[in-house]
C-alpha cells in the first residue's frame, strides 16, 4: 500500500504536485493536531501561492462529498447514473467514468479512518478527540472540559472573556467561577449561538441541524445570532435544555440528566429516536461510516440502552431488532 508508482511517460505537472501537496497536508491533519511549527508551515504554504489555497479548498470539497454520501447515498447514486455528478475544476483526466467516481469515493471513505470530519476543523482545533475517545482538558483558569468522542474545540482566551469554540461534537464544561480576581465571563460558542456560564456545569452538543445546551448546575444564558440580529436571550436552570439553530432559539424544556449525559458513562440511551439520529451518534464512536439506504428507513424509531464501547454490537443489535439488512466493507457499512 505504501508503494509509490512513478509515471512511465510524462513527469507530473506543477499543478499535480500542488494537488499532491494539498492531499498530504490533509492526511497530516488527520493524523493528529499539528505542532506549532507545522501549523505555521501550512499557513505559509497556503499564503505563498493562490493555487495552493484553491487546491486545498478543492480537496475539502471532495471530502464534503463524503458527507453527501452519508446523508443520501441513493440520491448520489442517481446523480452518478444520470451523469449529473459534480465535476471538479480540472475535469480532463478525472472523473470520466463511473469507475473513476467510485474509486474517488472509496478514497474519501478511506479518509474517514484518518479524520472523519472537515479537515479545516483540524486546522482550527486546539484540542480534539478521535471517534470513540473521551478526553479531559484542563484550562489555565482552572476550568475543565470533558470532550466527547469525535469532538474538537478552539480556545480564545483574552483580557475580556474566556471563550471556547465547540467546532464539532459535544463537551461537558465545568467553568471556574468568577471570583478571586477572575472576572472574565466563560462563554461557549457553537455554530450561531453562545452559552454564557452564570454557574459552573453544563454540556453543549453540536447536532447535524442544531445545537443543544443542557444545564447541570447553576444557570447558563443562551443567545443566538440570526440574520436579523441577536435573538432574545434565554436563561436555563439545572435540569433544563434548549436547542437552537440559525433560525433562532427553540423552546426550553426539562431534560433527564442521566439520559442526556449518558455518554460520559460510555452509554448510549435512545428513547424513540429515528434510526438516522442513532447512526449520527454511532458514527461518533467508530471508524469508517455507517450509511442508510433510504429516507423511510432513516425514520424508523429506536429505543434502548447500549454500551458505547462496542458500537459494532450496538449496530448489529439494532439492525436485528428492526429487521434491517447490512452490507459491510472494511470502511463502510450500509443499512438497507
Amino acid at each position: 500500500m505504501d508503494e509509490k508508482v512513478q509515471p512511465e511517460v510524462t513527469e507530473p505537472s506543477e499543478q499535480d504536485e500542488i494537488d499532491e501537496q494539498a492531499s498530504l497536508w490533509l492526511a497530516k491533519l488527520g493524523g493528529g493536531p499539528l505542532a506549532p511549527a507545522e501549523h505555521r508551515a501550512l499557513e505559509h504554504w497556503l499564503a505563498e501561492d493562490s493555487r495552493h489555497s484553491v487546491a486545498f479548498r478543492e480537496a475539502q470539497e471532495a471530502w464534503s462529498l463524503m458527507g453527501a454520501v452519508a446523508k443520501a447515498p441513493g440520491a448520489l447514486l442517481h446523480d452518478v447514473q444520470s451523469g449529473d455528478a459534480p465535476q471538479p475544476r480540472r475535469a480532463a483526466g478525472r472523473w470520466r467514468s463511473f469507475a473513476a467516481l467510485a474509486a474517488s469515493l472509496l478514497v474519501l471513505v478511506a479518509g474517514a479512518i484518518l479524520w472523519n470530519g472537515d479537515p479545516m476543523v483540524m486546522v482550527a482545533a486546539d484540542h480534539r478527540t478521535v471517534p470513540g475517545e473521551r478526553r479531559t482538558v484542563h484550562l489555565s483558569d482552572g476550568s475543565t472540559i470533558e470532550l466527547g468522542p469525535a469532538s474538537a474545540i478552539a480556545l480564545h482566551f483574552d483580557a475580556v472573556e474566556r471563550r471556547v469554540e465547540l467546532l464539532r461534537g459535544l463537551a461537558y464544561f465545568t467553568a471556574a467561577p468568577r471570583k478571586d480576581g477572575e472576572q472574565r465571563p466563560f462563554v461557549v460558542q457553537a455554530a450561531a449561538g453562545n452559552a454564557r456560564a452564570l454557574g459552573t456545569q453544563f454540556s453543549v452538543n453540536r447536532l447535524p441541524d442544531s445545537v443543544e445546551v443542557v444545564v447541570v448546575e447553576h444557570e447558563v444564558a443562551v443567545s443566538v445570532d440570526t440574520a436579523g440580529g441577536r435573538a432574545a436571550e434565554i436563561v436555563l436552570s439545572p435540569g433544563q435544555s434548549v436547542r437552537y439553530a440559525e433560525a433562532g432559539l427553540g423552546r426550553l424544556h426539562p431534560v433527564d440528566l442521566d439520559q442526556a449525559l449518558a455518554w460520559r458513562r460510555d452509554r448510549l440511551v435512545f428513547d424513540r429516536v429515528t434510526l438516522g439520529q442513532v447512526v449520527d451518534e454511532l458514527n461518533r464512536y467508530r471508524r469508517g461510516r455507517i450509511l442508510i439506504g433510504n429516507a423511510s428507513l432513516a425514520n424508523r424509531r429506536v429505543s434502548g440502552v447500549f454500551d458505547a464501547a462496542d458500537p459494532d454490537t450496538v449496530l448489529a443489535t439494532i439492525a436485528r431488532e428492526l429487521g434491517v439488512r447490512t452490507a459491510s466493507a472494511p470502511l463502510v457499512t450500509v443499512l438497507y
